[in-house]
């Protein structure tokens, strides 16, 4: 049996990234607005306003938005193997062996040209103790064999995608070589 290394999505990555953007600006609000009158009476002059649903929204819309994340990257992974590398997505399951890779590239892109939007850069500031990576944002891709509509087939690798996204590049390197600009 081949090696085998699996990355998974950055769903999990996502949601407690904007839980906690969430639970902080729901503690600056409370913090800022009890000052001088005390938490208890200001929760208590929030609870009786007809503005409680919208600072309820406020606080809970960025949680929405950790969900949707969460459960459009929960299903993203990468196998790689030493006969082929494989992605399943939401976005269509692909696979090439890597006989059939034709190049290896990599390009920088703007973040609103990518499956996750703009939302893939607040992940960048945030990223398991760095501060930044990888400016500009860089897109890989793995072009293979064209397919049945005479379109190659493509494994493009995003930013914010994968969980471990510089592990799995080392192991393309691998097998591949370095990426090529284009």
């Amino acid at each position: 049996m081949p090696a085998r290394e699996s990355f998974g999505g950055e769903g999990a990555h996502y949601l407690r990234l904007f839980t906690a953007l969430s639970l902080v600006s729901g503690g600056l609000f409370c913090w800022i607005a009890s000052r001088g009158t005390g938490l208890t009476a200001t929760l208590g002059r929030l609870a009786h306003t007809a503005w409680l649903w919208l600072y309820l929204l406020l606080l809970l819309a960025p949680i929405g938005v950790g969900l949707y994340y969460y459960a459009m990257l929960r299903a993203e992974e990468v196998i790689v193997t030493d006969a082929y590398i494989e992605r399943r997505s939401k976005w269509g399951n692909q696979r090439l062996a890597w006989s059939e890779i034709r190049a290896f590239r990599q390009h920088s892109t703007l973040l609103r040209f990518t499956r996750l939007g703009r939302v893939a850069g607040l992940s960048r500031f945030f990223r398991r103790g760095k501060l930044m990576t990888n400016l500009p944002p860089i897109v890989y891709e793995l072009v293979g064999p064209p397919g049945p509509s005479g379109d190659p087939w493509t494994i493009r690798l995003e930013p914010g995608t994968i969980e471990d996204l510089p592990w799995l590049l080392q192991l393309i390197e691998e097998h591949l070589g370095p990426p090529q600009e284009g």
